[in-house]
């Protein structure tokens, strides 16, 4: 059978891994998408199979292991293991083998490692502050292909992938800003052949923080830059002499900023890069010597206009200070739109909402609303009640970026249905699951049934216990109707963080064999009301999965309730770091904490890959990942385990019909995507609440 194309989460990767183990698949692994390695039992790898395996996994996303911090640490400790144990520096062919599994290292082992760890780091999701003090050090060293700061170009530092965002302000301050942004000087046409010309110098470092005796009277090392926009006087003499010339520095700048002016660059990214940036410029400039032209003008760079702001380095020639005192009402008024499409720092977002508090006395009208998206999390809830939210689209502008807060997301919601607006399934997709964490009980328990069912499941995890309860309920309300138990577990399973201790033993009395990822949601309260034997029940052959993540705090919690019988029972009895390696023989200590889950970009997903929820910061762990699977997986995706209520082939992201029934299957192959066939006629134990016959039920089965 050749390879097919299908959609999978990690509660999917984990619930196919275990299917694997039992079918005695495991060996194929070269075989298997990366991801899915991930989630294998690594005492069944052969250790003759060792380095091959590592090797595969490593190309793997790590992020997906969220919910299994064990597991995240076990894959390092076998793969030190490979290597013949922890290394006190880490080669060129290690770190070929190890991939993005070095994500997890600390920063002594970075630092020490061979400078091309760089590679793998680009690998990484985020680094923690000790990573990126490691990486700023081992940049400073000058033994990566880049050499040391004063010898860097654009070239080099567009290499650095999204690495260059984490370059501190000390550094920058090192970097040639004033010359040419290739190797060798001036590129042709400049006038002096292959070299700058007469009287200017190839380059100036920022951090002298005084300009060149050669350069043009009044220039300064940040005066630098793209050929965009009016020119400020004082950088005329510069552009003149050699227009081809472009600082370093001041280019990367630029290159960012339109990076994520286009879209290509995460908020986070281009904001953290940018206040580095502009921190090394305010020191250089604070060091020159003040001149006494600038006493009694508080606007030093001229006005800003509309051609001002198309330029990318915009940030660099007005601070915020001087962005108070330079823009006006009315260019603000007319060009809201690109002056927030550069990554502005909070001093001077605070600038501009004060701005726009005096062309708008009477609140942002809601056209101009759309555009504010970014500054949202400074509105109190008394700003916002002077807004008119009418539009679903206004709600989805304001709520679908990742600044707002809990305040913010109550109150816009709340001036929308002032205005008469509904919480559709089509909106609450929109907006995403998270936002539901910041509605308030009563907006809630707005949202009729037959919406909620259209919106299909939402990925609440990230929501604070309080909001899980209430949209449990408001889940119960809309999916309890559902005949069969296996359809009603299925659009139920991610508001069971919710669920009282009675749900969950229904669930066990239905063996629905839950996996980890809804297992570490649960209420940990409701947790401990749990026997050893309920819990076992409830994960039925997912159980093995405690060792993966016995770690995680609300299995730590309940596992520390247990006494050492009762752990035996579970196989937890013993140093998870004896049960890692490669057929058991690896006891390798780890030299890393399991990190926490990390918010997780969407863009540059296609539109059927995206967060179930529509949620932006979606938890990676509930991300669906386009994989190719060989025959047998999916021979093990369409047949499940005959005899177990095991279903690794649901998608709950589905949406129902428009006569309000619950989400129906969706159309196309059988298995991949469609309902669970061995399981579809369990019937709920006695006592089960959901009435019977309903139309979707009918679509279901």
């Amino acid at each position: 059978m050749a390879t097919r194309r299908v959609l999978l989460r990690a509660w999917q990767l984990s619930c196919l891994a275990n299917l694997a183990a039992l079918h005695g698949l495991q060996d194929d692994f070269e075989l298997h998408p990366p991801d899915l390695l991930l989630f294998y039992n690594l005492t069944q790898v052969r250790e003759a199979d060792c380095r091959a395996f590592t090797h595969r996994a490593a190309q793997g996303d790590t992020e997906l292991l969220a919910n299994l911090p064990d597991q995240r640490a076990a894959l390092q400790r076998v793969a030190l293991a490979c290597l013949g144990g922890p290394r006190l520096r880490l080669s060129a062919s290690d770190l070929l083998l190890l991939g993005v599994l070095v994500c997890d290292m600390d920063a002594s082992s970075i630092m020490a490692a061979d400078p091309r760890v760089l590679q793998n780091l680009q690998r990484c999701h985020r680094l923690t502050a000790p990573q990126q003090a490691a990486l700023n050090t081992l940049l400073a060293s000058g033994e990566t292909t880049l050499g040391p700061p004063g010898s860097w170009n654009l070239e080099g530092l567009r290499a650095l992938g999204p690495l260059a965002t984490y370059i501190s302000s000390s550094l920058w301050m090192q970097v040639q800003q004033v010359g040419c942004s290739g190797v060798g000087g001036c590129p042709a046409g400049c006038g002096q052949g292959e070299g700058c010309p007469a009287g200017l110098p190839a380059a100036t470092q920022l951090g002298t923080g005084v300009p060149s005796p050669s350069l043009p009277q009044g220039f300064h090392p940040w005066g630098g830059r793209r050929n965009q926009g009016p020119l400020p006087a004082p950088h005329q003499g510069m552009e003149s002499v050699c227009p081809l010339c472009q600082a370093v520095g001041l280019d990367f700048f630029g290159s960012t900023v339109a990076t994520y002016r286009a879209g290509r660059l995460s908020q986070q990214d281009a904001r953290r890069f940018v206040t580095d940036f502009l921190k090394a410029k305010a020191e250089s400039v604070s060091s020159r010597p003040k001149r006494g032209t600038a006493t009694g003008r508080p606007c030093l760079r001229g006005d800003i206009t509309a051609a001002t702001l198309r330029d990318d380095l915009f940030l660099v020639h007005y601070d915020c200070v001087q962005l108070e005192s330079c823009l006006g009402s009315r260019v603000l008024k007319a060009n809201l739109d690109p002056l927030l499409q550069h990554p502005l720092p909070a001093e001077c977002q605070r600038v501009v909402k004060a701005k726009l508090a005096r062309v708008y006395p009477r609140g942002v009208p809601e056209e101009q609303l759309p555009l504010i998206a970014s500054l949202v999390y400074l509105y109190s809830r008394s700003e916002i009640g002077q807004w008119n939210v009418t539009s679903r689209d206004t709600v989805v502008a304001l709520l679908a970026s990742d600044v707002a807060l809990e305040n913010q997301t109550e109150a816009v919601l709340q001036k929308y249905l002032d205005h008469n607006g509904t919480l559709t399934g089509a909106l609450l997709v929109a907006i995403g699951g998270s936002r539901l964490c910041w509605m308030s009980a009563r907006q809630i328990q707005a949202i009729r049934p037959s919406e909620f069912r259209l919106a299909g499941a939402l990925d609440i995890s990230s929501c604070p216990q309080s909001r899980k309860d209430v949209l449990y309920a408001k889940a119960r309300e809309a999916f309890g109707s559902t005949r069969t138990t296996a359809a009603y577990y299925r659009f139920m399973r991610p508001y069971l963080g919710g669920a009282p201790v009675e749900e969950l033993r229904h669930l066990v009395q239905a063996n629905v064999s839950m996996d980890i990822d809804t297992f570490t949601n649960l209420n940990p309260h409701v947790l401990q009301s749990l026997s050893v034997g309920n819990v076992t029940t409830l994960l039925g052959q997912n159980v093995g999965d405690l060792q993966k993540a016995r770690s995680h705090p609300t299995i730590s919690s309940w596992l520390r309730s247990l006494n050492r019988s009762a752990l035996g029972e579970l196989g937890l009895d013993t140093d998870p770091a004896g049960l890692s390696g490669p057929g058991r023989s690896t006891t390798v200590t780890p030299n890393t904490a399991p990190r926490g889950p990390y918010p997780a970009p969407t863009s540059g997903l296609p539109r059927h890959s995206a967060p179930a929820s529509g949620s932006p910061p979606a938890h990676l762990g509930y991300l669906p990942l386009s994989v190719a699977l060989p025959s047998g997986l999916l021979w093990l995706l369409y047949w499940g385990t005959p005899g177990l209520s095991q279903d690794c082939s649901w998608d709950t992201r589905t949406m129902a019909s428009e006569d309000g029934a619950a989400p129906a299957p969706r159309a196309g192959k059988r298995g991949l995507v469609a309902g669970v066939h061995h399981v579809r006629h369990s019937r709920g134990p006695q006592g089960w609440s959901p009435p019977t016959s309903s139309s979707q039920d009918r679509e279901l089965e």
